[in-house]
């Protein structure tokens, strides 16, 4: 077990530097709410009627009368990888050669790779007039700032440019030829790998959450990968501790085989996975640590099985039963706050704020707890009669003015049945606060009858049905051999009382009745045969 922590520990402190480290390499940060209200966006938001506000707005094929519409359309472009359409919004004018070289639809393809490896453009934060935002400042009116880029030889601004449309010469906005001059310089830092720009070309452009086709595969490949590299470690390491620890449980090694050895694959793939291929919707998938969650969530879970299965023995060991029949619901309440706890770190980690949803959850909460409270009561009644086990099922007691034998300690009610096949259902919070007088803990029965003999009977006779009595109790192996007594109590008005104590040594009632039954017929024969008779006491005169 100890080991098992150890190696908790290591991996949860691997993930979460990497998830810290990850979110400072990340700027900005950018959630998968961020992606998905991104998706959910129409391509064409400016309608014509909306145009037609604006007179100054000219008319275009490609809506890049405004910046904002301009550069949405280039976006809506390049997802589809229909980079034909793409070079309508970039500005070609006056590039040197080695860049025309490239070619205008690498180009628009490149651009798109930058942009999504290392700014996350806010479309909002353009503007949407006819002449661009005129109130900015350190740009030139015919130019509208989208971004900044930082690269190894420094800072690389972004602009879109206000340029006369070839045909007829009418202001449109592109994507400003200086920028486009950056496009391969760019590339250069800040391309996929070999084979991320195979998979990005030759895969269709169908994307999922906001992530392509080939990044999903390649993705899928990197599991496969990694999951081979963890599943040699972990059964490397079930083998090595099998053999120095040949006593370890089998439920042990499964858990280092499985759940662990999946929580290692994803710890892997998140510390090795190449960054080269990684955008804005990959990186933001992965901080949803989604895979993560549900790996976590499993070793956990596992991990509190294993707990009741050692505390289940312990338990044993320690001759409390019943205590392990309260492990199941107690697993159950912890594997709860797992699932909660979970869930609402995932859901902070896709850009939704927990917060909120546990404020609206508390005023909810408060009442849900208020109505609740007898029942957390029971249940800690129940935990108490499991731990300090008063009774146990199957056990006979007596609680109040009733008798009966222990069916179910449930979380809420304790289940009893009575002398006279009745049931009874006891409320835990009330079943401990009441006097219980368990029989089935007696570790021998006593045997104590009340006899009264007549005042006719004479001494002679009463010492010698005594002494007979005396023999005859510690002849017998039945009996527990301290005390034994055979005594005149007292001499009353009801007779001559009798002090018999004897103990049968058995916690079987069946064998108890067997052994008081001869011994009753025992104690009448020496009676008759010392010519002793008894009082029979609702006869006596009342003085």
């Amino acid at each position: 077990m100890k080991t098992l922590l150890l190696m908790f520990f290591c991996l949860f402190t691997l993930s979460v530097s990497h998830t810290l480290y990850a979110q400072e390499q990340l700027t900005p940060k950018v959630s998968l709410k961020d992606i998905l209200k991104d998706d959910a966006q129409p391509e064409e938001q400016t309608t014509e009627d909306e145009l037609s506000i604006d007179e100054n707005i000219p008319e275009d094929e490609y809506r890049r009368g405004q910046p904002r519409s301009s550069f949405q359309g280039f976006l809506a472009a390049v997802k589809k990888q229909d980079y034909a359409k793409a070079t309508k919004y970039l500005d070609y004018r006056n590039l040197p050669t080695e860049v025309l070289n490239v070619g205008k639809e690498e180009l628009a393809r490149q651009l798109y790779v930058v942009l999504s490896r290392t700014i996350w453009v806010d479309i909002n934060g353009i503007s949407d007039e006819a002449e661009g935002d005129l109130n900015e400042k350190n740009v030139p009116n015919y130019r509208e700032f989208f971004g900044n880029i930082n690269t190894k030889h420094g800072s690389v601004k972004l602009f879109l440019q206000h340029v006369p449309r070839q045909d007829d010469r009418v202001k449109i906005w592109k994507i400003s030829n200086s920028t486009v001059a950056k496009i391969p310089s760019l590339s250069l830092e800040y391309a996929y790998t070999p084979l991320g720009e195979w998979l990005s070309k030759n895969l269709p452009a169908m994307s999922f959450l906001g992530v392509k086709l080939w990044q999903w595969l390649y993705f899928l490949y990197m599991i496969v990968v990694f999951f081979i590299a963890a599943k040699i470690l972990t059964l490397s390491f079930s083998y090595l501790l099998k053999r120095f620890k040949p006593n370890v449980s089998a439920d042990t090694r499964q858990f280092i085989e499985k759940p662990f050895s999946l929580l290692l694959t994803v710890v892997l793939l998140r510390f090795f996975i190449p960054e080269a291929n990684a955008t804005h919707e990959s990186r933001a998938v992965a901080e949803g640590a989604t895979l993560l969650t549900i790996a976590w969530v499993w070793v956990l879970f596992r991990f509190v099985d294993l707990l009741k299965i050692k505390m289940a023995e312990r338990f044993v060991k320690q001759d409390k039963p019943l205590a392990v029949y309260l492990l199941r619901p107690a697993g159950t309440v912890v594997k709860s706050i797992i699932a909660v706890a979970t869930a609402l770190i995932w859901f902070e980690n896709l850009g939704f704020s927990a917060t909120t949803l546990l404020a609206g959850l508390g005023i909810g909460g408060l009442a849900i707890a208020l109505a609740a409270q007898k029942t957390v009561e029971n249940i800690i009644g129940a935990i108490t009669l499991y731990t300090s086990a008063p009774v146990k099922i199957g056990d006979f007691c007596r609680f109040g003015k009733h008798l009966g034998v222990v069916e179910e300690i449930g979380l809420r009610a304790t289940r009893i049945r009575t002398l006279d096949r009745t049931v009874i259902y006891i409320a835990n919070a009330k079943f401990i606060e009441m006097e219980i007088e368990n029989f089935s803990e007696r570790e021998r029965i006593a045997f104590r009858p009340k006899m009264y003999l007549t005042p006719t009977c004479t001494m002679a006779n009463i010492e010698a049905l005594l002494g007979d009595l005396r023999a005859h109790f510690s002849s017998l192996d039945t009996l527990s051999a301290k005390p034994q007594r055979a005594h005149i109590k007292a001499c009353t008005h009801q007779g001559i009382e009798l002090n018999i104590l004897l103990y049968v040594a058995t916690t079987s009632f069946d064998d108890y009745l067997d052994e008081i039954n001869q011994l009753n017929l025992t104690i009448l024969s020496l009676l008759e045969q010392h010519h002793c008779q008894l009082q029979i006491v609702s006869d006596r005169v009342s003085v």
